[in-house]
């Protein structure tokens, strides 16, 4: 937290797994959420690997459950939400409603991105081993 000094964060979004969820949900500041919304741990090499799916899936109740306790989460002011794009996306047709909110925060100024690298177009193999090597920390961008 040394980035927030000491305050911790807003938001974070998820889209790692179950690994991840404990200390996403440790940096959040009072009145911060967290958004789950993937499982990309379960991938290696851009491919799905059925053995970390299954550990996943299987860590998934202990990285939830025993740490999401009604009392702990009113007492420490923090959210926890659950998104499935998938059936979001069949549902509403589109991702506005979730993004509409953060595009007029970003449109104002105040958000801030967080750019882990940036790639021109002739380097989008580059860009995306940087990515399927989980190298990168904020977004990656891939330039005109």
């Amino acid at each position: 937290m040394l980035r927030t000094r000491g305050e911790g964060v807003d938001l974070i979004i998820d889209p790692l797994g179950p690994t991840s969820f404990r200390k996403d949900y440790r940096l959040l500041r009072p009145g911060g959420r967290l958004i789950m919304f993937g499982l990309s741990e379960a991938s290696s090499g851009g491919a799905r690997n059925l053995p970390a799916t299954l550990k996943s899936l299987a860590k998934m109740p202990l990285a939830t459950m025993p740490w999401w306790k009604s009392l702990a989460l009113m007492n420490e002011n923090k959210g926890v939400f659950g998104l499935n794009m998938l059936s979001w996306w069949d549902r509403e047709g589109g991702l506005e409603r979730l993004t509409a909110p953060l595009m007029a925060d970003l449109e104002a100024k105040r958000l801030e991105p967080v750019v882990g690298a940036s790639f021109s177009f002739d380097r989008a193999g580059e860009a995306y081993e940087f990515i399927a090597q989980r190298r990168n920390v904020g977004k990656v961008v891939l330039l005109p």
